[in-house]
């Protein structure tokens, strides 16, 4: 069982967990580990050409491979710039809906299907006008019909 796996296993239980933080450290090691296995055999591929400009790629590869095994992405680091709008939610940012101004959800991660693909955003909704929050998980319809507001940096009142 893989972290991932614990962690669609407590969404889906509808529970919450003092480890979640713990199931996210792993999930983003063995997600680490999947990209720069995968950043290896990309290189691999283009030094087998031979060619001097394919050299030069899997060179690049291989740094971006370095970076990620000593921890240069993190969540803190890899927002968008300022100005550019979000396609979907962002793990460490926290929304309200703007056609339903009840409605809250703060994204701890995000992530694909292992079967479908289809991308799903993990987090927290607030339950209207409470201070109850629920284990929910928002796919793209979820993005696109409540024109979202990112109110992380504002501290907007709930």
């Amino acid at each position: 069982m893989t972290a991932r796996d614990d962690i669609h296993r407590l969404f889906e239980s509808g529970r919450t967990s003092y480890r979640l933080d713990e199931y996210l450290d792993a999930h983003r090691a063995e997600r680490d580990a999947e990209i720069m296995r995968w950043l290896g055999k990309k290189a691999r591929e283009y030094r087998a050409t031979g060619r001097k400009a394919d050299a030069e790629r899997a060179d690049l590869i291989g740094r971006l491979a370095s970076q990620i095994s000593r921890g240069a992405v993190r969540p803190n680091n890899t927002m968008l710039p300022a100005g550019v709008k979000p396609t979907f939610f962002e793990p460490g940012r926290e929304y309200r809906a703007t056609q339903h101004a009840c409605f809250r959800f703060r994204c701890l991660a995000t992530d694909t299907h292992p079967v479908t693909g289809e991308v799903r955003a993990f987090g927290w909704r607030q339950i209207e006008r409470t201070d109850l929050f629920v284990a929910t998980a928002l796919d793209p319809d979820d993005w696109a019909c409540c024109a979202w507001t990112d109110v992380t940096e504002t501290g907007e009142p709930q």
